[in-house]
C-alpha cells in the first residue's frame, strides 16, 4: 500500500514539473530575439496612417530637432536660430509644435512681431532621387516680420522624424526648394549689392553646399574690400557689375573669393551689352585692371565653375530643372 501511494505521489510531482516547465516557456523571451516596441516618437495611433509623417501631419508622431541642431548648416540668415530657440530640445507633435512657438512669438519680453502663425502648408519631395521621400513643411509666421516664412526639411531617420534642414525667407530673401532637394537662394544687402546661393539635400539628408555668388553694381563699394589703383569709370556706358563667387563656405574665415569677373548692362533695362573685347582691351578691362590683387576672368568661365562645382554635389541639370515644391495648407 505505501509502495503504491509512493509511487502515485512520484507522478504527481513529475506531471507538477512538467506543467511549470510549459508555463515558464510561454512567458520567458526566447535566446536572440527581442520584445517589439512601440517607437518612442510615435503612440499607437500613428499604426493607422501610411507612413510617420502622415502621422505626424495628423499629430499621431513627433518631430526631434536633435539633428539639425547639431548638423545645421552655417550658410542660414541666422533668423533659424530664432524660431528654433522655441522649441529647441523637445520632441512635439504638430499641435505642440503651434502651441509652443505661438506662446514665443506672442511673449512680450520677445522680439518678433506679436502674432501667431497665419498658416502652416506641407509637400513632398525626393532628395537625392533615390526613391524615398522626405516632408517639407512651411511656416508662415513673425521670424522676421508678420508675413515672413520657414520651411522645414524633415526626413525619417532610424524610426524617428527629423529636421535636416530649414530655411528662413522674407520680404529680402527668398528660397526655392524643388522636388528633388535642390536649394537657390536670392537676396539683397542693399540697392546695389545682391547676393545668390545654391545647395543639395542628399539622400541621405545631408546638407551640400554649392555656391555663393556676390554681385556689386557700384564700383566704388566694391573697392572698399579691395586693394586698387585709382580709377574713374563716370564716363563709361552702362553699369558696370562685379561678381564674387565662392565654392566653400568658411563662417568667419578672412579669405578672398575663389573667382572674380565683371559685366555690363544697360542702365535702365537691364540687359547684357555686348561689348568688344570686354575681358582683353576695352575701357572696362583698364578700370577694372586697376584692382591689383584680383585676376578676373571672363563670366563664361564663371559660369562653368558653378556648373562642375553643382555636378560635384550630385545637382546635375535634371535635379536643378525639377518643380518647386507646392504646398498644401493645413488647417490649423
Amino acid at each position: 500500500m505505501k509502495k503504491t501511494l509512493y509511487l502515485v505521489l512520484a507522478a504527481c510531482l513529475m506531471m507538477a514539473t512538467v506543467s511549470c516547465g510549459k508555463q515558464e516557456s510561454t512567458t520567458s523571451t526566447p535566446t536572440g530575439t527581442e520584445t517589439e516596441q512601440t517607437p518612442a516618437n510615435q503612440n499607437p495611433e500613428a499604426d493607422k496612417y501610411d507612413s510617420l509623417y502622415d502621422a505626424f501631419l495628423n499629430g499621431a508622431a513627433t518631430l526631434s530637432t536633435d539633428y539639425y541642431l547639431n548638423n545645421a548648416s552655417e550658410t542660414g540668415s541666422g533668423y533659424e536660430n530664432d524660431f528654433f530657440s522655441i522649441i529647441a530640445g523637445d520632441e512635439l507633435t504638430l499641435p505642440e509644435m503651434v502651441e509652443t512657438l505661438n506662446e514665443g512669438f506672442m511673449d512680450e519680453e520677445g522680439f518678433f512681431a506679436h502674432e501667431e502663425i497665419s498658416s502652416i502648408s506641407y509637400s513632398y519631395l525626393d532628395c537625392g532621387k533615390d526613391g524615398e521621400k522626405e516632408l517639407a513643411l512651411k511656416f508662415v509666421c513673425p521670424v522676421v516680420e508678420p508675413d515672413s516664412n520657414i520651411v522645414l526639411v524633415i526626413k525619417e531617420i532610424d524610426s524617428k522624424l527629423q529636421v535636416v534642414y530649414a530655411v528662413c525667407s522674407w520680404s529680402r530673401s527668398e528660397t526655392t526648394i524643388n522636388e528633388n532637394g535642390y536649394i537657390y537662394s536670392g537676396g539683397s544687402g542693399s540697392a546695389t549689392d545682391h547676393i545668390s546661393d545654391a545647395a543639395l539635400i542628399d539622400a541621405d539628408g545631408n546638407y551640400q553646399f554649392g555656391y555663393i555668388l556676390s554681385e556689386s553694381s557700384d564700383l566704388e563699394s566694391f573697392g572698399y574690400s579691395y586693394d586698387h589703383e585709382d580709377f574713374d569709370a563716370s564716363t563709361l556706358e552702362g553699369t558696370l557689375c562685379v561678381y564674387e563667387l565662392r565654392l566653400t563656405y568658411e563662417p568667419g574665415a578672412d579669405k578672398p573669393s575663389d573667382y572674380f569677373s565683371y559685366e555690363v548692362y544697360d542702365s535702365d533695362t537691364y540687359e547684357k551689352l555686348d561689348v568688344p573685347n570686354l575681358y582683353t582691351d576695352s575701357p572696362y578691362k583698364d578700370v577694372m585692371d586697376s584692382f591689383t590683387t584680383i585676376e578676373f576672368v571672363p563670366y563664361d568661365e564663371l559660369d562653368q565653375v558653378i556648373s562642375k562645382k553643382l555636378d560635384s554635389i550630385g545637382a546635375t541639370q535634371d535635379v536643378i530643372d525639377a518643380s518647386p515644391l507646392e504646398f498644401t495648407e493645413i488647417a490649423l
